[in-house]
């Protein structure tokens, strides 16, 4: 089971250069602007995705978790928003790689945002941190296509086609 979360924290990293790639000819206005997105612009669902990796990275480590909210804006331009995407996405790489196998089967205690005291499998949870990246990346790639940008492919078959 470990190799698979090291394939999806490897495909994330992936799909994640190629909409970032793709957002760079992206005006500034148009990286805000408002397309029905849940969290509204291009740069309001990348935001997003980050703040849910630092949220579920803090609780999988045991670390205190950050004082945000789910809409919260972490960076206002793409450039130092693509940095710490980039950073994340190694950090969950170096977490998944140095994962203890024998945690899969167990459990995750944490805290949700409100406080309230949650347990939940630990490899489901780990399985939803991708699979919450891929449902926001979909939006996003709406997103772009709504502001007159091609989006990127960023099927799986497709990263492991070209592995």
């Amino acid at each position: 089971m470990k190799q698979h979360f090291i394939l999806m924290a490897e495909y994330n990293r992936w799909a994640n250069r190629r909409l970032y790639a793709a957002a760079e000819d992206v005006s500034d206005d148009k990286l805000w602007a408002d397309k029905g997105a849940f969290f509204g612009s291009l740069m309001g669902t990348l935001n997003h995705i980050l703040v849910g990796d630092r949220l579920w990275l803090a609780r999988f480590r045991g670390e205190p978790t950050p004082p945000v909210r789910l809409n919260t804006v972490l960076y206002r331009d793409l450039p130092s928003l693509r940095v710490a995407r980039e950073s994340e996405d190694e950090a969950i790489l170096a977490f998944v790689n140095g994962l203890d196998q024998d945690l899969l089967p167990g459990a995750l205690a944490y805290r949700t945002l409100n406080g309230t005291p949650s347990e939940t499998p630990f490899a489901a949870t780990l399985a939803h941190v991708f699979n919450h990246q891929t449902h926001h990346r979909g939006q996003a790639h709406a997103v772009l296509s709504a502001l007159g940008h091609e989006p990127p492919e960023m099927d799986l078959i497709l990263f492991v086609r070209q592995r």
